[in-house]
């Protein structure tokens, strides 16, 4: 004889398993960290003398910027990039600035050559100073040429006597003594200002996408 066997019923919602939600605390704290510091890396690379080396620089740092961004999720991430591209124009002409204030090597010069060249972007005249160092000896009779952003300005004249700042490591472009001033607090506010705006942001956007 078969016999039936009732189950208990069941009272109560049932209980499902939750899902555990991804732990974004060790991509956030990466991201305050390591984009910043990239962005600075990229900026001071972009520093060096040559085409090539500002080309990379500014690739690496876009790069940089984009992966940020897609961290933080769409509109956050674009104030992210926003304010990332700002602080590396201006965290690598303040960086310039310091290390050659620092480590630069003051001689004194002449200018043998001037002229002037045409820009493509602006259209305008820019001008350039070929300087030789008085010491030929130390110097090894390497002459230098240097822009209007750099010092050379329109009151400079062949057989002028100048001072010339140069980078012993061949890393900064050369600078006129009178345009070698060191990091002006505004550079430094500025900077500043950007990187706290930018890390507040990186903050906002992950914080956002995990609720």
């Amino acid at each position: 004889m078969t016999t039936w066997k009732s189950e208990p019923a069941t009272t109560g919602p049932e209980t499902t398993p939750r899902m555990a939600r991804p732990r974004r605390w060790p991509g956030t704290l990466a991201t305050l960290i390591v984009a910043p510091a990239a962005i600075a890396g990229c900026s001071w690379l972009a520093q060096k003398q040559g085409t090539l080396a500002l080309l990379l620089g500014a690739f690496l740092g876009m790069l940089v910027m984009v992966i940020a961004w897609v961290m933080c999720g769409a509109w956050p991430g674009a104030l992210v990039a926003v304010s990332g591209f700002a602080f590396m124009l201006f965290v690598g002409p303040a960086l310039d600035d310091y290390v050659l204030n620092q480590r630069g090597l003051r001689q004194d010069a002449v200018v043998v050559d001037t002229g002037t060249y045409r820009t493509k972007h602006t259209r305008a005249d820019g001008r350039t100073c070929t300087v030789v160092p008085l010491d030929t000896a130390k110097a090894g009779s390497r002459s230098y040429d240097v822009d209007g952003t750099d010092g050379c300005g329109e009151g400079l004249k062949t057989g002028q006597r100048v001072t010339l700042v140069t980078d012993p490591r061949d890393w900064l472009a050369p600078r006129m003594g009178t345009d070698v001033t060191g990091v002006s607090p505004s550079q430094v506010w500025i900077s500043g200002g950007l990187l706290v705006l930018m890390e507040a942001f990186i903050l906002y956007g992950r914080l956002r996408r995990r609720a």
